[in-house]
This record gives C-alpha cells, structure tokens and sequence, in this order.
C-alpha cells in the first residue's frame, strides 16, 4: 500500500488572509558546490565497514552524496537542484527528455524503506516514474513501477518501498501530460548498514547574518510587535504568570532572570521549575512567547476566530475575517539547558514550539535529553481536539507505542547537543502539520522529518469554532525537579535562545 507524507517548502506560499512576521531578514541562498563526479570516483568512507550486515532499524531522512542525470539537462536546471533541499521553482532538476533518469549516491549501503518524490508543478500534473535501486551501480533491481504522483502538490511525497540493500537509487521519468521531466526534489528514508550511524556532519553557523546586537533588547532585534510573552514572573493582581504584550515587547521589555539577550545577541528565555503558571489548569512553567497577530491593536480580543487567530488550512470557512489559513513558524535556536532533576518522564523536556487552538494544541514539539547523554532527541504530541496525545518521533529513533510518549535512555548518535544550532520548521497546511529539522540554520540540509495527517487521525479540528495561535520559546515540561528556595534560589531550570523566528500565513 502506498503511503503519502509532504513535506511542504520552508518558502511555500499559503492561501488566505492574514501576513507573516520576520525577526530579520531571511538567510541568502546556499551556494551549491560543484556536482560530485559519479560513484566510481568516489572513496569508500574512511570508517570500517560491516559488509555482512543486512537490517537496521531507524528511518533516517538519508544525506544523498552526489547525483547525476544521465540525459542532456535545461539550461540552469542542474540535476543538484535534485537534492539541495529546497522547493523553490527555480531549484529543480529539468530535461526535455520524458524518459530522462537521476541517479543519485548514498556514499555506502543503507536499507532503503522509502522514497519521496517532488514535481515541479505537481499541484497541476500528475507524474509517472519508476525507482530502482542498486549496490554496486551496475545491477539494478526495481521497487516501484509506472508510480505516479498525486498531481495535488508540487511538496514531497512519501512511497513505501520493500525493504531493499542499496548504495544508489535511480528514477526514471516517464513524462507527464507535457512530456517534460522536471523534479524538484528526491528524498531517500531508511538507516545505515556499513556503519552502526551515519557519520554526524556539523554545520557552521555565521551569527552576523541575523544582525544581531548584543547590547539591544529583543524588540529591537527581532519583530516582537506579532508577540506576547509569558513568564514564571508572578502577575501581582492574580497570581499567575506576568505577561508582557506586544507593544511592551516592540518597546524593549526585558527580565534579567527570564528573558534577555545572550552575549551573542540571541533572544533567550529561561524557564524555571519553581515559578507562576498561565492558568489554574496549567502544570508547567514557561518563558514563552504568543502570536498575536493583531500587532498591538488592543480594540481586538486575543480569543476567539477574529483578526488575532488563524485557521486552519482544513476547516471550513468560519464566515469572519481571520489572521489567516494555515502557517509556517520557522526558527533557527540552541537548547543551552535541560532540567536535570526530576521522573524520567521530565528531566530535560522542554517545548520549543507549539501550534495552539482554543483549548487543545494541534502540535507541541518537544526537546529532551538525559543528563548523562551527549545528544538529546526531538518529537512532538498531537493532542486529539478534546481527547488524547498522539506522539512521534521527529529526530531519533522510532517511536512504536504512538500513545506514549517517546522516552529513549540510550545516547541518540544522529541527535542535537545543547549549545548546537539547529532550524526547525512546523508547516501547516490542508489537513497536515509538517515539522522539519535541520543541523544549523534554515539553508542546512535536512535532516528529519514528521507528519500528523488531521483527517487520517480523525482529529476532530475541522469544525468552523476552531482557532489557533503558534508559540515559541522554553516551555518546560518539568515539575518534578528541584524547585529552589520559597524565592526560587536553586531551582531547576531550561534555557533556549532563538536567532531567528519568523510566523507567515
């Protein structure tokens, strides 16, 4: 049985009313370097290899090493553009041949479980392709033949494929209705065989490009007019936790023990175990910011479907004027601090991002690591519109039980460090919530993905009185750990500092 995911563009342009907010310019283009040359010419990895090894576990979004078109491509349409991760229009791989082919080299063996294709176009057309796979770049067996895309989306689309040993993957084109061949994207999913993990590549990070000041506050750094702020600050008039509006925000609000600017200039916020809550019913603390989409015009209410609020890209049309159908909330962050005390369910969980409805949230996308672990793992809950948690998996391993949460002990080789910069991406469009990660900024490779299809879970959020907001910032999952003295001296705490943020709708 076939199985679509999309993974949609980090510069998809979605429908309906409403703006986006940047916090600064977004990062330029990457530069691609040349085009490998093909897999003869390229060494084998400088790491011992298990040839006999023939099962793995893990579905890994695979780094794809070199690529090459075996057809006369269009001018400016170089088969690169096959794998550089982005679906812009112009960054696709193009021939006027229909049965052009792409082969593409994973470097050493991996077993393959599924393959995703990307079709310039592929909202307006539908395209037909074969894949085949090989160890040695000679033999070719076939896994799927005469596949064709659902002409609905020109995002990524997801195919199980048998469970095949491969060191390169090709697909032939078979045309479309204009006999032209041009792909956007591939995508290769499965774990590594020749080695226990894939090889960690690092990525640089150049903070200048987000002019940042490390003497400003953050309103002056970032585009916080789009944002509130809560914190574990006690409110004095009713005892939950202080929040600063957007205006007091683009005014240059700071809290030296929650909210600051890092020596780097990062926007960074600290939550602590001992502090206030948002509410009565809320059992964790956060340093964490809300969209408000309504920049300071106080004359709209924060509730409800109105201007502030968006929808989502399924539910019906509610009949008002909304901030918006669908969304993108991009970032690029470091986690600088996990709880380390507490239940193992709570020591080191934080959220880093969230898409919040009325009462329920679509996405919380969680951080944690253990505190004897070198790398820590990232999955989100989809929480049911009045009902349960639905929980995957995004960078790490597998998760098997979807009504547990994820709780991994062993060191998670492929995950992120504190202190390392990374990009996450929660895309939501249609019925489908995407969320992509990247090893350092938002032009980085990808390097995990996850999906939560509304209508296939049967999620319940397609209803006209719906309405939702993103977040972002610490939001910590822990209640458990050391909470300090009654001033809260000694307690617990997570930490999170942003470089970049940007909401569009």
């Amino acid at each position: 049985m076939i199985r679509f995911v999309f993974i949609l563009s980090t510069f998809l342009f979605l429908n309906g009313c409403g703006g986006s907010s940047a916090v600064n310019n977004p990062p330029a283009p990457p530069v691609l370097p040349p085009t490998p040359p093909p897999s003869s010419n390229i060494p084998d990895p400088i790491f011992p290899a298990d040839t006999s090894r023939t099962t793995c576990a893990g579905l890994d979004y695979i780094e794809l090493l070199s690529v090459e078109s075996d057809s006369t491509v269009d001018a400016g349409f170089e088969a690169s553009k096959a794998i550089d991760g982005s679906l812009l229009p112009n960054n696709r791989w193009q021939s006027s041949a229909s049965d052009a082919q792409l082969t593409v080299e994973l470097g050493y063996r991996h077993l393959i479980k599924e393959i995703g294709t990307a079709w310039f176009e592929g909202d307006q057309s539908t395209n037909s392709f074969d894949i085949s796979v090989s160890e040695d770049g000679l033999t070719y067996t076939t896994l799927l033949s005469n596949e064709t895309s659902s002409g609905t989306s020109h995002a990524i689309e997801r195919f199980d494929v048998p469970d095949t040993v491969a060191r390169f993957v090709r697909i032939i084109s078979n045309g479309n209705m204009s006999n032209t061949t041009a792909l956007s994207e591939i995508a290769v999913f499965g774990c590594p065989l020749d080695v226990s993990s894939a090889p960690l590549k690092p990525q640089t990070v150049d903070l200048a490009q987000y002019n940042l000041s490390p003497n400003a506050p953050s309103g002056d750094n970032f585009d916080l007019l789009t944002w509130a702020l809560d914190t574990p600050r006690t409110d004095p008039s009713d005892g939950f936790s202080l929040r600063a509006s957007e205006r007091q925000l683009d005014a240059g609000f700071t809290d030296d023990e929650y909210f600051f600017t890092a020596d780097d200039g990062g926007m960074t916020f600290r939550a602590t175990i001992f502090g206030a809550k948002t509410s009565a019913n809320t059992s964790f603390t956060r340093s964490e910011l809300r969209e408000m989409l309504r920049r300071g015009n106080t004359g709209i209410s924060t509730q409800g479907v109105n201007l502030n609020n968006w929808i989502l890209g399924y539910q019906p049309d509610p009949g008002r004027s909304v901030g918006g159908r669908g969304g993108v909330l991009q970032a690029t962050l470091k986690v600088d601090k996990v709880t380390t005390t507490g239940s193992q369910s709570h020591t080191g969980r934080v959220i880093i991002g969230q898409i919040h409805a009325g009462d329920d949230e679509p996405i919380r996308l969680y951080y944690k690591k253990f505190p004897n672990n070198e790398r820590g793992y990232i999955y989100f809950a989809h929480e049911l519109n009045g009902g349960e948690d639905l929980w995957k998996t995004v960078l790490g391993p597998v998760n098997n039980n979807q009504n547990n949460q994820p709780i991994f002990t062993s060191n998670p080789a492929q995950g992120i460090a504190l202190g390392e910069v990374f990009s996450y991406e929660i895309i939501q469009e249609g019925a489908r919530i995407d969320v992509i990660i990247r090893r350092g900024d938002l032009n980085a490779p990808i390097i995990a993905h996850q999906y939560v299809d509304m209508i296939a879970e049967n999620s319940g959020y397609d209803v006209v009185d719906n309405w939702n907001y993103f977040k972002a910032g610490a939001y910590s999952q822990n209640n458990t750990g050391e909470d300090g003295d009654a001033n809260g001296v000694g307690s617990d705490y997570d930490q999170v500092t942003f470089y970049y943020l940007k909401n569009s709708h």
